[in-house]
C-alpha cells in the first residue's frame, strides 16, 4: 500500500470515529458475546495503519537519501 493510500484510509477512519455516536462506538463488534467494541476495532485498524504509515515514511526517507 502506498503512503498516500494509507493516509487516505486513516483520514477516513478518523472521520468515521468522530461521526459515530458514543452509544454506537461502545456496542459489541458482533453478536457472538464478545467484549470487543466497535471502537476497539476502529482503534486497532487505525493503530495498524499508523504503523504501516510510519514504515512507508521510513522507506521513503531511506530511498531519497
Amino acid at each position: 500500500m502506498k503512503l498516500e493510500e494509507i493516509q487516505d484510509c486513516l483520514c477516513d477512519l478518523y472521520d468515521i470515529k468522530r461521526q459515530l455516536p458514543k452509544n454506537i462506538l461502545s456496542m459489541p463488534k458482533d453478536n457472538d458475546g464478545t467484549d470487543t467494541t466497535i471502537l476497539d476495532c476502529l482503534e486497532n485498524v487505525i493503530e495498524q495503519l499508523t504503523v504501516a504509515e510510519q514504515a512507508e515514511i521510513k522507506t521513503e526517507i531511506e530511498v531519497n537519501f
